[in-house]
């Protein structure tokens, strides 16, 4: 089991409702401030590894479920494929769009999607995405941790 997904089994017992929804409110934060911190990122999202939205911000009209699955699938998708194809590890799915682009990390066992205008800056826009995914490493660390103390 990873990580992250033991971090969500030991909190999500009512005696820990509290703490989850903190650690929640800390991730929705995160991507707030990615957004203030870049002109290109439109949108971001925190999915965890099979497929469920955790922190989001979205335009109107996103279905996080539906967005969370198809980043979780793409992930892994791709990282078979890198496998596959003696590549290493997959880092990063870049999506580029007609009218935006899309990028898709790893995030620990989370996965960090993020939603961009038209022709970005690729290597800041990817700068800020990739120091969002290593907070939300050390969170989880911190929350397992945490976790682990008290158990």
């Amino acid at each position: 089991m990873d990580l992250v997904s033991e971090i969500i089994n030991k909190v999500g017992s009512a005696s820990h409702d509290e703490g989850r929804e903190d650690r929640r409110a800390e991730c929705m934060q995160i991507l707030r401030e990615l957004l203030n911190d870049s002109d290109d990122i439109m949108a971001a999202m925190i999915t965890t590894a099979d497929g469920h939205p955790w922190a989001e911000v979205l335009p109107h009209g996103f279905d996080a479920k539906r967005f969370a699955a198809m980043s979780s699938a793409l992930i892994a998708l791709s990282s078979t494929l890198a496998r596959e194809a003696q590549k290493g590890k997959t880092m990063n799915v870049l999506i580029e769009g007609m009218e935006g682009n899309i990028y898709v990390m790893h995030a620990g066992s989370m996965v960090l999607t993020i939603f961009t205008k038209i022709k970005p800056n690729l290597g800041l826009t990817l700068a800020h995405a990739r120091r969002v995914a290593d907070q939300i490493v050390l969170r989880a660390r911190q929350a397992a941790d945490a976790v682990g103390h008290t158990a």
